[in-house]
């Protein structure tokens, strides 16, 4: 049995239909046939019932399916962390979804720029999957928001992203630089995500002061957010990298003193060759005349 069999077998699961399967591996109906026979032949098992010209998959077979996704998953992601590893790809970087595209493109064109021979390949995800992906040794080095609050995990602080209220530039606000409590009071509240650090001070801030917002939208798209705002009379809060457009007001609130908190992380256990090394003093220099 072969990782090309688990392929075969897996996609033949999907479509329940050997004939639509080798059309979507590109590959011949017979191929497909063999390799399931293949692997209920080499094991003495069978893998679907065959009845009126349909499958339907056994027991053994669910079972074989939830083994063979994992399998291919860890061979796919062994393939990439070699391919990575390689002198063509020098630094598997992994980037919280959260984190600012015009900062994560500063960063990769002027580091690429200044070591001509490495090259970065990057990874932009949720916080949990990048943790995730490092622990695997997919990336080498990652960029969170928040600590990552794990033994085995080395976290570098390197900015911190102040968080503002944000507005439209129809706003009645749009005049006011910093706001105080009556201005936020019975306001339509845009609620998306600042990191679990921040979205924790902030409702702290809001039970302590009392003040009766409206949360009318919970958004985690950050677009969908900066939408909302721009087209109604709702307002939000939003880490100050994050909002670069014309038609958005930034506001200062009395009392309100929050930011999101990035990290460079790693693996403990990882060595961090010259070319990391570098590139993490890169970034916290990089970053001290941001903070």
């Amino acid at each position: 049995m072969t990782i090309r069999d688990l392929e075969i077998f897996i996609e033949v699961c999907k479509t329940k239909n050997m004939s639509k399967a080798a059309e979507n591996l590109k590959i011949s109906q017979p191929t497909v046939s063999h390799a399931i026979s293949q692997i209920e032949n080499e094991y003495n098992v069978q893998l679907f019932d065959r009845i009126s010209k349909k499958l339907y998959i056994t027991d053994v077979g669910l079972r074989l399916f939830d083994y063979a996704k994992n399998i291919l998953e860890q061979f796919q992601n062994t393939v990439i962390y070699l391919q990575g590893s390689s002198a063509g790809h020098s630094i598997n970087l992994g980037v919280s979804s959260y984190f600012s595209s015009q900062f994560l493109l500063e960063i990769i064109n002027e580091y690429e720029k200044l070591h001509e021979d490495v090259k970065i390949r990057v990874y932009v995800d949720l916080r949990e999957e990048l943790l995730k992906k490092l622990d695997a040794g997919i990336i080498n080095i990652a960029i969170i928001d928040g600590e990552a609050d794990l033994d085995k995990i080395v976290s570098v602080p390197f900015y911190k992203d102040e968080i503002y209220v944000i507005s439209s530039n129809h706003s009645d606000l749009k005049d006011k630089p910093v706001l105080d409590h009556d201005d936020l009071k019975g306001k339509k509240f845009v609620l998306g995500y600042l990191g679990e650090q921040s979205m924790k001070n902030l409702h702290s801030y809001l039970r302590d002061t009392n003040i009766p917002i409206d949360i009318k939208y919970i958004c985690k798209n950050k677009d969908m957010v900066l939408n909302i705002v721009k087209s109604s009379d709702a307002i939000s809060f939003g880490a100050k990298s994050s909002f670069n457009d014309d038609d958005i007001i930034m506001h200062r609130v009395k009392d309100l003193d929050i930011s999101r908190d990035y990290n460079l992380v790693y693996h403990k256990e990882t060595y961090l060759k010259k070319n990391l090394k570098d590139f993490v003093q890169f970034i916290k220099n990089k970053f001290k005349e941001k903070n």
